[in-house]
């Protein structure tokens, strides 16, 4: 019986040896882990992103000045840097020493520029309605940049159309035996109205009507003008 005993806590000792020998790994607690026994664990929150007041900015001392449509339909930005007295004008995707005018929103008065990592909205009401954007910002104002392009793009294809359309050149109201007595008549009314007169040769009897009604000098055979005593001229027309 001791000898059994013995023998007993030999085996004991010998499976425990062996047991202890085999690792454990993160897989023998999975079933455990999938229970989430600890609750959930919080998402990765990145932190937040750091935006630089417009005091700090490349465009702190810039003033937007006005906003200009080209004739073919290009939006232009005319801006003052009063650090020195600076002015330029750009139209959108143009830079100037590494100032690149992004949009301009006729609108709301306002155009974005960009400089390096900084992209600044400057508004017509100065700095203090100006304000740098922030990643999540620049993406939905390039959005909207990219909208109002499409829609400068259709304006210039509408202007470009309508400059190649043919101009349709009105027909004329007399022509013909029409046109010439209406020239007559006008001419007639010029002269009563002691207006220049017109180029226009009056007819034979439309010259002696102007004659008689005192308006035109007589004319000789020659075609040349009668000259009279101013009395007798007076006497022989009334």
């Amino acid at each position: 019986m001791k000898l059994f005993v013995i023998c007993l806590g030999c085996v004991w000792v010998a499976a425990t040896a062996v047991h202890a020998e085999v690792p454990r790994t993160l897989a023998d607690y999975q079933i455990i882990l999938d229970r989430q026994p600890f609750g959930t664990p919080p998402p990765d929150i990145p932190p937040p992103e750091r935006v630089i007041p417009v005091q700090e900015s490349f465009a702190a001392t810039m003033v937007l000045s006005g906003i200009y449509e080209e004739d073919d339909g290009a939006m232009r930005a005319a801006i003052v840097d009063k650090k020195d007295n600076r002015y330029f004008s750009l139209i959108v995707g143009e830079s100037e020493e590494g100032v690149e005018l992004l949009d301009v929103d006729y609108a709301k008065e306002e155009a974005v520029l960009k400089k390096g990592d900084e992209v600044v909205v400057l508004r017509m009401s100065g700095t203090a309605g100006s304000q740098v954007l922030t990643s999540a910002e620049r993406e939905t104002r390039m959005e909207e940049a990219k909208k109002r392009r499409l829609s400068y793009a259709e304006r210039r294809r509408q202007r470009m159309l309508a400059r190649q359309k043919p101009v349709e050149v009105p027909k004329p109201i007399y022509t013909g035996e029409e046109l010439e007595r209406h020239l007559q008549d006008y001419q007639m009314e010029v002269i009563r109205q002691g207006l220049p007169p017109l180029p226009v040769q009056l007819t034979a009897d439309r010259d002696a009507q102007l004659v008689a009604e005192g308006l035109l000098p007589p004319l000789d055979e020659d075609g040349y003008e009668i000259e009279y005593p101013v009395e007798e001229y007076y006497d022989e027309v009334y």
